[in-house]
């Protein structure tokens, strides 16, 4: 859709991924232009893509990527003097290792059920004198809502004052359109058999006072539609309007 030009994501993709972009591709531009995810996922990695650029242009030189799975940020932001981590799954990490185009980040192994993100970056070289940006994309939905404020409490005690944290949280299934309910159920069918099953469910006003309680100061909280109607180009002709305006977006900051 010429929303995100992402060179290096398509090497790093699974064959049955690659199977996938290219039946989309192929797909007529009328239908693909009325796909309410592909309009949602813009909006969300857009969003996120932002809070890097900021911290970024702030000299932030850190940038952690909590759940990174196969993000490619690490290679599309880089920056001289600029160190990105990347904390996942040992399993996913080395199957990444293999795809990945070259060096990038520094690969952080840890299972967030069971151990501290911030503790596993300090003990491979995050600075903890320096400010951080923690990405957190795609995750706390997969965690309940204990491991969620305990992992974002425990990256803040293990950050400099200054540091950024940038967050999205799913919601309830009862909210949303119709539409959105269809969506919901297409995207857990193509997580079937993939062990990824819905934990924390949350609304904005308790999403922001998660974050505010696990010891962040909430300075940006919006939601998916608005981040995609100010952020998804309008040639794109995604149906930015359709998307689930109960999605939350935080940004905070640790003072």
């Amino acid at each position: 859709m010429g929303v995100l030009a992402d060179p290096f994501a398509r090497r790093m993709l699974t064959p049955s991924m690659v199977g996938i972009v290219n039946v989309a591709r192929h797909l007529p531009t009328q239908i693909s232009a009325r796909s309410v995810t592909l309009a949602g996922l813009a909006a969300r990695v857009l969003w996120f893509d932002a809070q890097v650029t900021r911290a970024l242009d702030a000299d932030i030189t850190q940038i952690a990527v909590i759940g990174a799975g196969y993000d490619s940020r690490s290679w599309r932001f880089r920056r001289e003097g600029v160190q990105f981590f990347e904390l996942d799954h040992g399993a996913t990490q080395h199957e990444k290792v293999r795809r990945a185009p070259g060096p990038g980040p520094v690969y952080v192994a840890a299972d967030l059920t069971t151990q501290g993100a911030g503790e596993a970056l300090v003990e491979h070289g995050l600075d903890t004198s320096r400010p951080v940006l923690f990405v957190v994309e795609g995750v706390t939905m997969y965690l309940d809502e204990k491991i969620v404020k305990d992992q974002l409490g425990g990256l803040g005690k293990s950050s400099a004052v200054g540091s950024r944290l940038a967050v999205d949280f799913y919601p309830p299934r009862a909210t949303g359109t119709s539409l959105n309910h269809r969506q919901n159920r297409l995207q857990r069918l193509a997580r079937f058999g993939s062990g990824e099953t819905l934990g924390l469910t949350i609304d904005r006003p308790e999403a922001v006072e998660l974050v505010a309680g696990s010891g962040w100061d909430v300075i940006e909280e919006t939601s998916l539609r608005e981040a995609a109607r100010s952020l998804v180009p309008g040639e794109s002709g995604l149906p930015v309007d359709a998307v689930n305006e109960h999605k939350t977006l935080v940004a905070g900051l640790r003072l």
